[in-house]
């Protein structure tokens, strides 16, 4: 399970800001991997029509962070 953090871009002030995290479910990478989340990420956290959002890079960070909070959510019960 690969992280993508998820950015949108305010075009009055050319600012981005996180807006979240796309996972990636997917064991294999496909070429079409990122355009598909690109797509999910624009249906998920755009706000208006002509909002731009966009994926950034996985990290490492992203990925150990999630894991945690998957071990976390497993032991729980």
């Amino acid at each position: 399970m690969r992280g993508f953090p998820v950015y949108r871009m305010d075009p009055s002030t050319d600012k981005t800001l996180r807006v979240g995290t796309i996972l990636e479910f997917r064991k294999s990478r496909r070429s079409m991997n990122r355009i598909g989340l690109a797509k999910l990420a624009q249906k998920l956290f755009a706000q208006a029509p002509g909002d731009i959002i966009y994926l950034g890079s996985e990290s490492a960070l992203e990925r150990a962070e999630g894991m945690r909070t998957l071990e976390a959510s497993l032991s729980a019960g």
